[in-house]
């Protein structure tokens, strides 16, 4: 598998997305932003609902920072900017870039984590794989390693959103009309009920997170064979593409379509 360079917790993609105005708040004009100082709508959720996603906001870093500090957290405005106007696309500070994760450089030092490759999670003896540092290779998306004798889906931590974590070393999908269709999207309950019903029947995990939603993870399973011990967690580990189950096999979990 071709990886670029990996960055532990880099900045790729936007950190911010529209996600629809907040309701009962009144929201401002384009022309109005604009014409404000950026440090007014620093508080981007009031009208982006994407907290728990992407790179981490509220907490402190670590050493020197180039980028503008809100109480000395990082927040959306230390990597955007406010005006929606400067850094290119995305607003990226720094930028414009060539390509969106090469701010990640201005933050993180690469060198050492190039190369690392997240979807190799075991040494020759089947234990964890530790990476630089002696940590294990799965806090590079996981807050802590996960106990795959008890752990589920929703007792698992990620470090950012799934699709962020991912985009750091995979581009996303070429067909971006399913891209659009589907990524983020969350299923209405009464597929997600017909979800519920084809685990089951195929014995297969079709996880959403987050906020029940699809995300990468959804149709690809990113562990190495032997990680997952639950059999239909496990499906997909290994397989061309790390598809949970073949296509079109795995269209029908969720659209009640004839094959």
């Amino acid at each position: 598998m071709k990886h670029t360079k990996f960055t532990f917790f880099a900045l790729s993609l936007v950190a911010v997305l529209l996600a629809g105005p907040v309701t009962g708040i009144a929201q401002p004009t384009l022309r109005e932003i604009r014409a404000s100082p950026p440090e007014k709508y620093a508080d981007c959720l009031r009208c982006h609902d994407y907290e728990d996603n992407h790179h981490p906001v509220n907490i402190k870093p670590v050493g020197k920072m180039t980028f503008p500090l809100r109480d000395g957290k990082m927040t959306c405005i230390t990597c955007h900017h406010g005006d929606h106007i400067t850094g290119g696309r995305f607003y990226l500070r720094g930028g414009p870039y060539s390509q969106s994760r090469d701010i990640c450089g201005k933050c993180h030092l690469s060198n050492g984590h190039a190369g690392v490759n997240p979807h190799v999670m075991l040494d020759e003896n089947g234990a964890v794989r530790k990476i630089i540092g002696g940590l294990p290779v799965c806090i590079i998306c996981h807050v802590n390693t996960p106990d795959p004798e008890t752990d589920r889906t929703e007792d698992v931590q990620f470090r950012a959103d799934v699709g962020f974590l991912c985009w750091r070393c995979h581009q996303p999908m070429a067909n971006t009309r399913f891209l659009h269709e589907h990524f983020r999207m969350r299923p209405s309950y009464e597929m997600r009920q017909d979800i519920k019903k084809n685990e089951e029947a195929m014995n297969v995990l079709i996880p959403l997170v987050p906020r029940d939603r699809v995300t990468c993870s959804t149709c690809h399973n990113p562990h190495q064979e032997g990680v997952i011990l639950r059999e239909a967690a496990a499906k997909g580990a290994d397989t061309p593409a790390k598809l949970r189950i073949p296509s079109p096999r795995l269209c029908v979990v969720c659209h009640a379509i004839k094959l």
